[in-house]
């Protein structure tokens, strides 16, 4: 996964600033601020209101179309709405484009009300409710007064019911860390910090996060890594080359169900002109730390093979490279080479296995495609329309092995 700079997972969560920690602490149990909801879709009217919505227990649930977790609750969240009918409103608030939520509809018809936000508004909620990770649930009773910040698995229908009779409910409050850097907040450096290592417990209040500084201005340009909240078989993939999961066997003994895997914050510097000793150096600090053996072996797996089906719409590079974005639905890269294609769709998980460059050719394009991740088949339309194609097929693929 050599193209991903900074993924953010929803992990296990830490200290956040004392101000947001009050905001997420008092507002459960008090009225809910008069909020409203300018761009609905899926709703009688395309603007609504707590104050409209005044005699229905309220579930407002922020989520993404790209979030995994998030799309896995909504059958849940949907059967709430048949169940609770009249009586509940879930209403899923997300900061993407009304464009992209309505394909998203589109994809998979939903008995939800979903509106968007952006910009102040979204940076407004957030605070709020003291929410960075989604999903997040805020459940409103009919009087219009918050009863929990929580997890969506924990708004039950026996939840539900309670709250429309009046019975008092404790959830499990969800607070995120809302400090704008956490990495500069647990390992504070610059450019006359000495080479180091350092690991650290949990940040609780974040997801995991990986920053690798690629930027030619930055003072630590290749020379540095932090990672945040990433368990230990990440830690190991990256430093092995940043492996993905599928290229990934781990043998260890599984911990007992529902047992959260322990996670760990990392910072390596390493002297300027020793560039080249990052990822050794990692490897050689994991090992002397953890009761852990890691080998890279190959295995025969089955793979994707990413080729050229139609040279005519691959679109030659102009202007220099770097400033593309990728993401669930989307990948835009000017100036780059065939291979971040089938690094993007391995690395960011688009494709449940090893995706194998296959084109031979290291000429460079302007790569652009959006694909509907919800609909089947949209991402081999998307490729087909950029002059790519994966064919399945089974190559011996080099596979970290963990025991």
């Amino acid at each position: 996964m050599k193209t991903l700079l900074f993924l953010l997972l929803g992990l296990a969560l830490a200290t956040r600033p004392a101000g947001a920690q009050i905001a997420a602490e008092t507002i459960v149990g008090a009225p809910a601020p008069a909020l409203r909801f300018a761009a609905v879709q899926n709703a009688p009217r395309p603007t609504t209101s707590l104050a409209t919505l005044r005699g229905r227990v309220v579930v407002l649930e922020f989520w993404g179309t790209y979030c995994g977790p998030c799309v896995a609750a909504m059958p849940h969240l949907q059967s709430l709405q048949k169940q609770f009918a009249g009586r509940l409103q879930v209403l899923a608030i997300s900061q993407e484009t009304p464009a992209r939520v309505a394909r998203y509809l589109a994809a998979r018809p939903s008995n939800l009300w979903f509106a968007t936000v952006a910009g102040a508004a979204a940076d407004s909620l957030q605070r709020l409710f003291s929410y960075r990770i989604v999903p997040h649930s805020v459940l409103i009773d009919a009087a219009g007064r918050v009863v929990a910040s929580t997890d969506p698995r924990y708004v039950t229908a026996g939840v539900i019911d309670s709250v429309l009779r009046g019975l008092p409910v404790r959830l499990p409050l969800v607070k995120d860390n809302l400090v704008a850097d956490p990495m500069a907040a647990y390992f504070p450096a610059n450019a006359a910090t000495p080479p180091r290592f350092l690991i650290q417990p949990t940040m609780q209040g974040l997801g995991g996060i990986i920053r690798n500084y690629p930027q030619d201005s930055s003072a630590f340009h290749k020379r540095r890594l932090t990672a945040i909240n990433l368990p230990l078989a990440m830690l190991y993939r990256m430093a092995y080359g940043d492996l993905s999961y599928y290229r990934t066997l781990d043998l260890r003994p599984k911990a007992a169900a529902g047992a959260p895997e322990p996670t760990y914050c990392l910072d390596i510097i390493v002297a300027r002109g020793q560039e080249a000793t990052l990822l050794p150096t990692l490897r050689r600090e994991l090992a002397a730390r953890f009761d852990l053996r890691a080998t890279l072996e190959p295995r025969s797996k089955p793979v994707y093979l990413l080729k050229v089906v139609d040279a005519h719409k691959l679109l030659p590079a102009r202007g220099p490279g770097g400033g593309g974005t990728a993401g669930g639905g989307h990948y835009d890269a000017p100036n780059a080479p065939l291979a971040a294609v089938a690094d993007y769709l391995e690395g960011f998980g688009v494709v449940k296995l090893p995706v194998l460059d296959a084109t031979g050719s290291a000429a460079r394009y302007n790569v652009r495609f959006e694909y509907q991740p919800e609909k089947p088949g949209d991402l081999a339309r998307a490729l087909a329309a950029a002059g790519l194609a994966l064919e399945a097929a089974e190559r011996p693929v080099a596979v970290l092995v963990l025991q």
